[in-house]
């Protein structure tokens, strides 16, 4: 019988972490964002805190890939990794941003796990 390589656990993916309240439209752009770069994505609802500098952080600390998004009540996007400060995040998008810019969130958050440039 082969040697296990790799510990059990969950799927290499861009941990997404979204506040109950988050808008379900931003949550499904961000994921859109991530897959078309060919990145799975997993999604946690996370009830608090309810700030998305805060929850990419989490997640990106969580992620086996070290990269996660984090989505706020008002629909704030921001994509860290695990190797960066929590204030300090890859990119951040306000609440009132254009459903083109939630899906760049997530195409970002893909390239940071593929090192390509962030465009």
């Amino acid at each position: 019988m082969p040697e296990q390589v790799t510990a059990p656990g969950p799927r290499p993916a861009v941990l997404v972490y979204r506040h109950p309240g988050a808008p379900a439209a931003v949550l499904r752009q961000v994921c859109a964002g991530a897959e078309e770069e060919g990145v799975p994505t997993d999604v946690t609802e996370v009830p608090r805190p309810d700030d998305a500098t805060a929850l990419a952080h989490a997640a990106a600390g969580e992620s086996r890939l070290g990269v996660g998004i984090g989505l706020d009540a008002a629909g704030a996007a921001v994509v860290n990794h695990g190797t960066l400060p929590e204030r300090t995040p890859v990119v951040a998008t306000p609440a009132q941003a254009h459903p083109s810019d939630w899906r760049r969130v997530g195409r970002i958050a893909a390239r940071v796990v593929k090192h390509l440039p962030l465009v």
